[in-house]
């Protein structure tokens, strides 16, 4: 089985993402800097809460640069939930926070009326 490093962001439900790895047949364990981030064969960023203090805990880890150079240089990578949205360039939950920026765009809130969390299969 593959090598999967999560990537801790201080947001993220780790517990249960290790747990789904378990389930995989993984033995998954936390980066401890940089350098495990860009060598593991696999990497997952997680992220549960907000935007802004996710990327904050990468930027005091020292772990924004690692992750973009990884995704940069196609390396597998999986971000899910608030993981994934920090790939973008700005997030309308926290204005003026910067995100990784390894994907172009914006991410926004869902229209009014529209029933969150979203589950299932929707329409994009």
């Amino acid at each position: 089985m593959a090598e999967v490093v999560i990537v801790p962001t201080g947001t993220a439900n780790i517990a249960s993402v290790t747990a789904a790895f378990r389930r995989l047949g993984s033995e998954p364990r936390l980066a401890r800097n940089g350098g495990e981030i860009e060598t593991a064969s696999h990497v997952m960023l997680p992220g549960v809460g907000a935007f802004g203090a996710a990327m904050e805990r990468l930027e005091r880890q020292g772990w924004v640069e690692p992750l973009r150079r990884r995704i940069h240089a196609d390396r597998p990578t999986i971000a899910i939930c608030v993981g994934h949205q920090l790939l973008f360039e700005t997030s309308d939950e926290s204005p003026g926070v910067r995100g990784l920026a390894v994907l172009e765009g914006h991410v926004g809130r869902f229209a009014d009326g529209v029933r969150v969390p979203q589950f299932g299969w929707n329409e994009v």
